[in-house]
């Protein structure tokens, strides 16, 4: 036991009073220190939660729905018949060759756009019946968009093409209703402008296309910004279809009209078109009423350059392609140029290839961008193409620029 009197005991209480004191102290800082911690921690964390919800800007806009083009036109059951020798009447022929295949040129451009790779719609009048239960099959498996197309409940329009072989000709019996037909009733309901950058239209009632082109007509001119460029593929020249294809931008004649009106060569071709599409467009233009009050133009200077100018600018380009000679093209200005011919080591199937061409074109036009010269010796390559097999299915193998070809 230790004594409490004795003073060595009395120091060692002192230092252990001592010892004690200091403990208390620094846990006393401690304490102070780890308090203040927490409360700078809680202050930063609260900082840092009022900076996290701060009002921040506005997300942005979506970007745009992606433009595409459509085909407006008609679809055909084709049932196609390859004979050695013309047909002569009352004549009984068997060949061994032979296809059902989904045809209307509206249709076949729509493939071609799909084969190349290029999103597309086709707007057209199509057939519930049964029979035509293989088409649309066919338009959804390529990834056609025809959800705006009116169904009708009377026949579907079909057509007998009768090949002859070895012989760039063909007789074709077609089956026509009115109901088949698009009106501009149906085209103004099912077109939403803002989705298309491009509308080729097949030319069939002539009188119903114009005032659907006036309609996009219209729309451009509201909205500039959003321009619908458009086409039409022309088999006669009417005074109706010459004043419907004034109004377009491109303009495609079929071959067959080289042999319906006994022209030479494609030269004559492209200048009669323009020549025809011309007169219609003034004689339309002076039978329209004239606003109140008319003021009549006032006529040039003598040494303005309006005199010189010649035609306006506003013309379609007219194309021709014909596989044997090659494709000719007049431009707005009157400028002439010709592609020359790609004609394959071994034809095969001729049939559909004015729709190759044309969707050829478009699709170099629109999708790359090509100038107008290369994309006319590219719509005569794929062309080229389409003749050495049977259907759209070899263009898979088509490049997707001019440059490609040159090395295919």
């Amino acid at each position: 036991m230790l004594s409490l009197g004795n003073p060595s005991h009395k120091n060692i209480l002192n230092f252990f009073d001592i010892f004690v004191n200091t403990q208390s102290y620094l846990a006393g800082v401690k304490i102070q220190k780890s308090s203040k911690m927490k409360k700078q921690i809680v202050k930063e964390f609260i900082t840092v939660k009022r900076v996290l919800h701060l009002p921040s800007d506005p997300p942005p806009p979506p970007p745009p729905p992606q433009r595409h083009v459509l085909a407006v036109g008609s679809c055909t059951l084709d049932m196609i018949i390859i004979v050695d020798k013309p047909l002569v009447p009352g004549q009984v022929q068997r060949t061994k060759e032979g296809s059902w295949r989904r045809g209307g040129p509206a249709a076949n451009i729509c493939t071609v756009w799909r084969r190349l790779g290029l999103e597309c719609e086709f707007l057209g009048v199509l057939s519930s019946a049964r029979a035509f239960e293989s088409l649309l099959t066919s338009f959804q498996s390529q990834g056609i968009d025809i959800s705006n197309c009116p169904l009708t409940n009377h026949r579907p329009a079909h057509r007998s093409i009768i090949v002859q072989r070895n012989a760039d000709s063909r007789t074709i019996l077609e089956f026509f209703n009115a109901n088949q037909e698009l009106t501009y009733q149906q085209f103004v309901g099912a077109v939403d402008y803002q989705k298309y950058s491009w509308i080729h239209f097949e030319s069939r009632n002539p009188v119903e296309m114009k005032r659907m082109i006036m309609a996009v007509i219209d729309f451009n001119e509201r909205c500039p910004e959003s321009r619908i460029m458009l086409s039409v593929d022309l088999d006669n020249m009417r005074p109706a279809t010459m004043l419907m294809a004034s109004m377009v931008d491109y303009v495609f004649a079929r071959k067959t009209m080289m042999r319906t009106y006994a022209f030479m060569n494609g030269r004559e071709v492209v200048w009669a078109l323009r020549d025809g599409m011309r007169a219609a467009r003034a004689r339309w233009e002076k039978n329209q009423p004239r606003k109140m009050p008319y003021l009549p133009p006032d006529p040039p200077a003598e040494d303005s350059d309006e005199k010189c100018n010649g035609p306006p600018n506003n013309q379609p380009i007219v194309i021709y392609n014909n596989y044997v000679e090659g494709a000719s093209c007049l431009m707005a200005d009157d400028t002439y140029f010709k592609v020359g011919s790609q004609i394959p080591p071994e034809i095969v199937d001729r049939v559909y290839v004015n729709d190759t061409f044309s969707a050829s074109v478009i699709y170099a036009l629109h999708k790359v961008q090509m100038r107008l010269r290369d994309a006319v010796e590219y719509g005569t390559r794929a062309a080229a193409l389409k003749l050495t097999a049977i259907g759209f299915d070899v263009l898979r193998c088509m490049p997707k620029d001019l440059i490609g070809c040159y090395y295919a």
